[in-house]
């Protein structure tokens, strides 16, 4: 498995990076759930944005329980 901070790539494209972007625009529509077409859409112009990004973002957030997934939607789990 790749790592997931490589010291060559553009630290906008981090999991951390991407994963906060994702929250905070998913926080922003104050919805609990929301599709997974829909953020992807409102990303897709972003100089950051790839597949490869937009999923290891996805799945820190899941790693960190902070987002779960059903499909096609992707919920804000409350982290406490």
């Amino acid at each position: 498995m790749p790592s997931l901070f490589l010291k060559d790539e553009a630290i906008s494209k981090a999991p951390p990076i991407v994963g906060f972007e994702i929250l905070r625009y998913v926080q922003a529509t104050e919805r609990k759930t929301i599709s997974i077409f829909d953020v992807v859409n409102h990303f897709k112009e972003e100089a950051w944005f790839s597949a490869n990004s937009f999923f290891y973002g996805l799945t820190f957030l899941y790693a960190l329980g902070l987002m779960d997934f059903e499909e096609p939607y992707l919920v804000v789990l409350d982290a406490h």
